[in-house]
C-alpha cells in the first residue's frame, strides 16, 4: 500500500499541478507579449520609417523599467505576497500591451513599451516565491524549470499566431489581442490561487500536510521584510555572482528573441510566416529540452548537494555549450541554421532555469527569494536590454551580424567563469 507522501510525491497527480498551470501561463503570456513586437518590427519599422538602430530602441524599451522594476518587485512579492502583486502587474501589463496597437509615433509607441516592461517585471520574482512556498525541495529544479517553460513556449505558440494575426488584421490589431489574453488569466488567480498552501481549501488535507512537512520549516521570531534586505544581499559574494551570470545569460536570450525573425527574413531571405515558424520550431524544442534538464538535475542532486550548491556544476556546463552560438553566421542552409539556433535555445534555457533554481537552493531564508529573485533578474535584465540596441547599431555600422553573435559568444563564456568562480557559498543575511 503507498505511503501518503508517495502518493503525492508526484506533481503530476497533485492538486498542486494548477498552481504550476498558472504559473506557467503567467510567463507564457508575458512572453507573448514580449515577442510581439518582435515579429512585427519589419512592419512597425517600415509604416514609421525607422532604421535598425531606432527599431533596436523601440525593442529594448520594455526592457529598461522592466530591469528597474525587478528589485522592487521582488521586494513587493516578500512583502504583499505573489497574489495581490500579480493581480495589479497584469492588469497594468495587459493593458500596455493592447495600448502598443494605438501608438502615433515614437513617443507613444516607447511610452507603451515602457509600461509593458513594469508590469511585466513581477512574473518571475512571484513565481519564484511561489516555487519555493508551494514545491517541495525535492522538485524545486522541475519546478522552477517547468515554470520559467513559458517564456519558451509563449515565443514558440506565440509567433506563428502573431504572424498570422498581422497578415490579416495588420500589427496593431494584433497587439490589442494579444494583450488581452491576460485579463482572461487573471480569472482564474484570483478565484484559485493562494499565497500559502495550507490555507487553500479546494487542496486535500493530505497533500496540505507533504508540502508543509517537505518544503522549508517555519522560522520563529523572522524579521519583517525591510528595504536593508537589498544591501545586505549585495554585500554577498554568491549574490554578485549569480546575477552577473545571469546577465551574461540573458544577453544572448535577448538577442534572439528580438533579432531572429528579422536577421532570418533580411539576412537568409525568408518570408515572415516561414521565419515564424523556423523560430517557433526552435523554441518549442527548447522548451521541452530545457524542462527535462531541470528534472534531470533534480535526479543527480541530493538534499546536501542543493544546499552546498553544486548546481552551479551544471549551470556552467551548460553555458560553455550555448557559446556555439558564435557559429550561427558561419553555417550554410535553413537545416544548419536551425540545429544552431535549437540548440543554443535549448542550452540558455537550461541554464536560466538552473541558474534560478540555483539561487533558490542558496538563499538561506525563503522569506528572502523574492528580493533575492529580483536582484538575480535585475542582473540579467540590465545586460539584455542592451543586446537589441548594440546588436542594431553593430549591424548598421558593420552591415552584418558578425560582430553581434561574436560578442554574446564571448559573454556566454565570461559568465560560466564568473558562476564556477563566485556563485558557490550559501547567502545568509539574517
Amino acid at each position: 500500500m503507498k505511503t501518503e507522501a508517495n502518493r503525492y510525491a508526484s506533481m503530476w497527480r497533485s492538486k498542486r499541478m494548477l498552481v504550476m498551470l498558472m504559473m506557467f501561463s503567467a510567463s507564457l503570456i508575458n512572453y507573448v507579449n514580449r515577442v510581439s513586437m518582435s515579429v512585427a518590427a519589419p512592419s512597425v519599422s517600415k509604416e514609421f520609417g525607422w532604421d535598425p538602430a531606432t527599431m533596436g530602441l523601440v525593442l529594448s524599451g520594455f526592457m529598461w523599467t522592466y530591469a528597474i522594476a525587478l528589485v522592487p518587485m521582488g521586494y513587493l512579492t516578500d512583502k504583499w505576497g505573489a497574489k495581490k502583486l500579480n493581480t495589479f502587474a497584469i492588469s497594468f501589463w495587459s493593458l500596455a500591451a493592447m495600448a502598443t496597437g494605438g501608438a502615433v509615433n515614437l513617443f507613444t509607441m516607447m511610452a507603451s513599451r515602457l509600461a509593458l516592461g513594469a508590469g511585466e517585471a513581477a512574473t518571475m520574482p512571484s513565481n519564484s516565491k511561489v516555487v519555493r512556498q508551494w514545491f517541495t525541495i525535492h522538485e524545486r529544479g522541475f519546478a522552477t524549470a517547468l515554470a520559467r517553460s513559458g517564456a519558451e513556449a509563449g515565443p514558440a505558440i506565440g509567433m506563428p499566431i502573431i504572424a498570422w494575426l498581422l497578415a490579416e488584421y495588420g500589427w496593431r490589431t494584433s497587439f490589442i489581442i494579444t494583450g488581452a489574453i491576460g485579463f482572461v488569466w487573471l480569472f482564474f488567480w484570483l478565484r484559485y490561487f493562494r499565497n500559502d498552501p495550507q490555507t487553500c481549501t479546494w487542496v486535500s488535507e493530505e497533500e496540505r500536510r507533504y508540502i508543509r512537512d517537505n518544503t522549508d520549516p517555519p522560522r520563529t521570531a523572522e524579521k519583517p521584510v525591510d528595504l536593508g534586505l537589498i544591501r545586505r544581499l549585495l554585500k554577498t559574494r554568491t549574490m554578485w555572482g549569480l546575477l552577473l551570470s545571469q546577465g551574461c545569460i540573458m544577453y544572448t536570450q535577448y538577442l534572439i528573441l528580438t533579432w531572429l525573425p528579422t536577421y532570418l527574413m533580411n539576412v537568409r531571405g525568408m518570408a515572415l510566416m516561414k521565419a515564424s515558424l523556423f523560430s517557433s520550431f526552435a523554441f518549442v524544442a527548447a522548451w521541452v529540452l530545457g524542462i527535462a534538464v531541470g528534472a534531470i538535475s533534480d535526479k543527480l542532486l541530493t538534499p546536501e548537494k542543493v544546499l552546498q550548491g553544486q548546481r552551479r556544476k551544471l549551470v556552467v556546463f551548460f553555458m560553455c555549450l550555448a557559446s556555439i552560438f558564435v557559429f550561427t553566421s558561419f553555417v550554410e542552409g535553413a537545416v544548419a541554421i536551425f540545429v544552431i539556433i535549437t540548440l543554443v535555445k535549448t542550452f540558455l534555457s537550461s541554464t536560466i532555469g538552473l541558474n534560478m533554481t540555483l539561487t533558490n537552493d542558496l538563499v538561506a531564508n525563503p522569506k528572502n527569494a523574492g528580493t533575492a529573485f529580483g536582484l538575480l533578474l535585475l542582473g540579467g535584465n540590465l545586460f539584455g536590454a542592451f543586446a537589441p540596441v548594440v546588436t542594431g547599431y553593430l549591424v548598421k555600422s558593420t552591415g552584418n551580424y558578425e560582430s553581434a553573435f561574436l560578442l554574446a559568444g564571448v559573454l556566454i563564456i565570461l559568465g560560466a567563469a564568473i558562476s564556477s568562480l563566485m556563485a558557490r557559498k550559501p547567502i545568509v543575511v539574517d
